[in-house]
């Protein structure tokens, strides 16, 4: 992470105070909106309607032009323009439009923390680019996981949660992100864990959060753990990482070693040629996410 001006810090002091935080009943995670919560819980219903749905997010006006403007840009590449939020219901499906009212509150409410702009811009596209890689990687891998775009859009939402501490401590002021590498890399993963069971999201998105940079759970390589470490690394591999490209290393925050993505390919029996196809498609996919919203013009 690029360095922001501050007074050095104490990081055995920080990681503690941290520690403690999170320990205490008294600690509130990040704002996760309450509507994308409540939309969530309802995304479970088997029996949830479009209308349903578009009403609990009118209620939102913010989120819900947020979310418009999501579904209205380059990556989706609707064929005509999207003019209502039941249009988006309708073309995107129940699913995605959930996941992209997360993405869409995240952006909004919680990767927004005062002090360390530059983080919180790069969490939030690693975030989105791991997510839309999730779904690529289980694809492939024949991996069925109904919340993976969410697991891979809140694995590291503990960074946010972990900042926000530090942003919001009136004992000190905040200090320089580069000097907090070595604390978030030690707490990241358990707090992004804290936060999704606080807000109530679903117990594998929880468990998924809580130990993203693990392979194993149970006692053997668990899937959806597998599939997550190899989105993450071609996540990075296209420039979409916690750290730059050029700065990418096995140390580096929310790196993981190149055994473990190693492991987690054999885990899901990925050969060589269908992994050299997925960084392919991965480099398509991306391209896509960052690619300015289509102009529209009137019609003659």
């Amino acid at each position: 992470m690029s360095a922001s001006p501050g007074a050095a810090c104490d990081r055995s002091a920080v990681h503690v105070r941290l520690l403690r935080l999170f320990a205490s009943d008294a600690y509130r995670p990040p704002v996760l909106p309450r509507v994308a919560l409540q939309i969530v819980e309802l995304s479970q219903r088997p029996s949830v309607t479009f209308d349903e749905v578009v009403a609990l997010l009118e209620q939102d006006p913010m989120l819900a032009a947020k979310v418009l403007s999501i579904a209205e840009s380059a990556f989706y590449a609707p064929r005509s323009p999207i003019l209502s939020l039941k249009q988006a219901a309708v073309r995107l499906g129940l699913a995605a439009l959930r996941d992209l009212v997360v993405e869409a509150a995240l952006r909004l409410r919680v990767f927004r923390v005062p002090g360390y702009d530059a983080v919180m811009e790069r969490l939030a596209c690693h975030s989105s680019a791991t997510a839309h890689l999730m779904r690529l990687t289980c694809a492939a891998a024949g991996v069925e996981a109904e919340y993976a775009f969410l697991c891979g859009l809140l694995h590291d939402v503990g960074i946010a949660a972990c900042l926000l501490a530090l942003s919001d401590d009136p004992r000190s002021a905040p200090a320089p992100a580069a000097e907090l590498d070595a604390v978030l890399r030690g707490l990241h993963e358990e707090a992004s864990g804290l936060v999704t069971r606080l807000w109530g999201l679903p117990p594998v998105i929880q468990r998924i959060a809580g130990s993203h940079h693990q392979l194993e759970f149970g006692g053997s390589p668990h899937p959806v753990n597998a599939a997550l470490i190899v989105a993450e690394a071609l996540a990075c591999e296209h420039g979409a990482g916690m750290v730059p490209r050029s700065e990418a290393a096995e140390e580096g925050l929310d790196a993981n070693p190149a055994a473990l993505f190693e492991a987690a390919c054999s885990a899901l029996s990925l050969a060589p040629e269908q992994l050299e196809a997925m960084r392919a498609d991965a480099g398509v996919l991306l391209g896509a996410l960052t690619a300015p919203a289509p102009s529209r013009e009137p019609p003659r």
